[in-house]
């Protein structure tokens, strides 16, 4: 469990030092990532469906339940539609230095609120490998490095998913260490996540009511916790 911890705190640390390269990144070396990821996703799709059936199986013999499999599951219908997805989010303004307000002070200085990177996001979120490219993406377009940590049940899947779109990512200009994945899906790590507010500036969980309380009561760094 210690080489576990330590690959954590490794990949923290190159989200951190990445972060402060993407968020000087041009907007143009953004989309043009995004669309690679884009088809990469697709010329990866026997990979990608080969190791998601692999999480599938598994699931479906431990007795998973009908709903929480058809969210495991992927198709090339569905990994279309995910990258599609990732071409949307390529076509949405850049949100790196709009300004929100502005307003010029009695003393003739100009006064200007701007969108900036939060820095690393880390994501933590269970069946839907889906969320491995939607956080992924969102987050690259925003500038912002981020730390995935996906459920175990789509191990595979997630995993396939993530190299995919780092690959994709680093061959278009992103710097490298802004996309990190977990492997090790041992529930401790999520712990020692939680307390790591020097390297992660904000956590998002996608799940279940469990995992989101228990998120919000023991997470040291700020917390966004949509619905369920």
């Amino acid at each position: 469990m210690q080489a576990a911890f330590s690959e954590i705190e490794e990949k923290a640390k190159l989200a951190k030092a990445a972060s402060k390269k993407l968020a000087f990144t041009p907007t143009n070396i953004k989309n043009e990532a995004l669309l690679a990821i884009a088809q990469a996703l697709l010329d990866r799709e026997d990979q990608i469906l080969h190791n998601n059936d692999k999480d599938y199986r598994e699931a479906e013999a431990s007795g998973m339940g009908a709903a929480m499999l058809d969210r495991l599951m992927l198709n090339s219908s569905r990994l279309k539609g995910i990258s599609d997805d990732v071409k949307t989010i390529a076509k949405l303004p850049d949100p790196v230095g709009e300004v929100i307000e502005e307003r010029t002070l009695p003393n003739g200085l100009l006064l200007s609120k701007r969108r900036v990177p939060l820095g690393v996001i880390g994501a933590i979120y269970e069946s839907r490998p889906n969320v491995t490219v939607d956080i992924s993406t969102l987050c690259l377009k925003s500038g912002n490095a981020c730390i995935l940590r996906g459920g175990k049940e789509s191990g595979r899947s997630n995993l396939a998913l993530a190299e995919t779109v780092q690959e994709a990512a680093y061959k278009a200009g992103i710097p490298r260490g802004a996309i990190q994945f977990i492997e090790t899906t041992d529930r401790t790590l999520v712990d020692q996540m939680l307390k790591m507010k020097d390297s992660i500036d904000l956590v998002i969980p996608r799940g279940g009511a469990s995992l989101i309380k228990f998120i919000k009561e023991n997470a040291a760094m700020a917390v966004v916790a949509g619905g369920i």
